[in-house]
């Protein structure tokens, strides 16, 4: 749609333009030019919108580093887990932890109060979601 619009514009742009300096006056190099150049800058702006904007991005595939490849490879792989496993010292534990409850600041009209008052508007803390307790896993170190 956008694309019929832009040419139906261009077309109309190309036409008035180009004609009208060319009547006032008998200027018709002058309505030549203009006509010439909004065909050119109609042209552009059609091509522009037909254009297809996406990108396309080759993948890259990384150098190959032999002497990492080498260290890890299968059959190496064993030996050297073995002389560099370090067992982690300390234990998980379950804990208590308190999530702190939410809430929401909204605002508050001014009103009148039961009183028959009138209370100023004014931001407010609306309660979302009350605090609790949560369980969680926890790394306790010796």
């Amino acid at each position: 749609m956008k694309k019929i619009i832009a040419a139906i514009t261009c077309g109309f742009l190309v036409i008035v333009l180009s004609s009208a300096p060319a009547r006032a006056d008998r200027k018709t190099m002058e309505g030549f030019l203009l006509g010439t150049g909004v065909a050119i800058l109609g042209s552009v702006i059609i091509h522009e919108i037909n254009r297809d904007n996406r990108q396309h991005q080759g993948y890259h595939i990384p150098p190959r580093d032999h002497h990492r490849q080498d260290r890890f490879h299968k059959s190496n792989y064993g030996s050297y887990k073995k002389r560099h496993y370090k067992p982690r010292k300390g234990h998980w534990q379950i804990e208590r932890v308190w999530v702190a409850p939410v809430y929401e600041k909204k605002w508050n009209p001014g009103h009148y109060n039961r009183r028959g008052k009138w209370v100023e508007g004014r931001y407010e803390r609306f309660l979302v979601c009350e605090g609790y307790y949560k369980k969680e896993r926890v790394w306790v170190r010796y």
